[in-house]
């Protein structure tokens, strides 16, 4: 909640007081402080955290409105989970510096959960698993982030997660050394996400599998103004610059004013997925196999 409506607050529950002359506060102006002070302990607050303890402790306690921003970097040996959510009008922000994750034995770098987070300006590198993953939740916001160097998808949605929107973020040279590259994706929406996910303005270059993976994804995936660059780099990679689908599917994913290029398979692979796939505006060069295949 910001300052100037707090002290608003504050001036009412005192001006209730000074109505009574210097006479004993009545219950309601007792009730009317009360509230005042209660809205003041709740206040949205801002930390910058530098160590793997002080991030923890904000994120475990982060509350609608709150910022928490990273300095430099911090190194994780476990996975860090947004398990919190904010709301509609007060979204929780987690802004900045490098999450280094070669720490974590086993497992995603990030993990969320949560509803109405807005995830910028950061660095996710390194991770076992998955760099960054939207299990639950959704109406997150994502921007500017860079995923880089973890052993399966640089970004993944999944499970349920809905209505999420990634824009102008990276992911590349995401590897995934225990399949032989077979599974590091740029960006994966698939396996059961929910709907209304959206990606924009992001780039996914040099990752070992495709740059966009919609693999058993049941919900309309949008994705506008991306670009796609020198996929499939990994021996057991598909290669793909945008993967729409799967085999066994009938579902209608939109792809506008992309670009897709210099990918070891296809440009735009429908992969099996018979559902109008709409693209338009978009284009590439360079592909190894063909720039559109098996599109319906």
């Amino acid at each position: 909640m910001k300052n100037g409506t707090l002290i608003t607050l504050l001036c009412i529950a005192f001006a209730g007081c000074q109505k009574n002359n210097g006479v004993t506060p009545g219950i309601a102006d007792e009730k009317l402080a009360s509230s005042a002070a209660t809205l003041v302990t709740a206040a949205a607050t801002s930390v910058t955290v530098t160590t793997e303890t002080a991030l923890k402790a904000a994120i475990k306690a982060a509350q609608p409105g709150d910022i928490i921003t990273v300095s430099g970097t911090i190194k994780l040996t476990s996975t860090l989970q947004l398990l919190n959510s904010g709301t509609s009008s007060a979204k929780i922000n987690f802004t900045g510096g490098t999450l280094d994750c070669s720490g974590i034995s086993s497992g995603w770098g990030v993990k969320c959960n949560g509803s109405y987070w807005n995830i910028t300006n950061m660095n996710i590198k390194n991770a076992p698993d998955c760099g960054l993953v939207f299990q639950y939740g959704g109406y997150n916001y994502v921007y500017n982030v860079t995923t880089s160097g973890n052993h399966d998808s640089g970004l993944q949605i999944y499970n349920q997660s809905h209505h999420n929107n990634v824009s102008y973020c990276k992911s590349n040279d995401n590897y995934d050394t225990q399949n032989g590259g077979e599974n590091a994706d740029g960006f994966a929406c698939k396996l059961s996400a929910g709907a209304g996910n959206k990606f924009d303005h992001c780039t996914a270059n040099h990752n070992s599998d495709d740059g966009w993976d919609l693999y058993g994804q049941p919900s309309t995936v949008t994705i506008t103004n991306c670009t796609a660059t020198n996929n499939g780099y990994g021996g057991n990679g598909d290669g793909n610059g945008f993967k729409l689908g799967s085999s066994g599917q009938n579902v209608p994913h939109t792809v506008t004013n992309c670009t897709s290029s210099y990918n070891m398979a296809s440009g735009y692979d429908g992969n099996g997925n018979t559902g109008h796939i709409t693209i338009t505006g978009s284009t590439g060069t360079g592909n190894g196999k063909t720039l559109f295949y098996r599109l319906y």
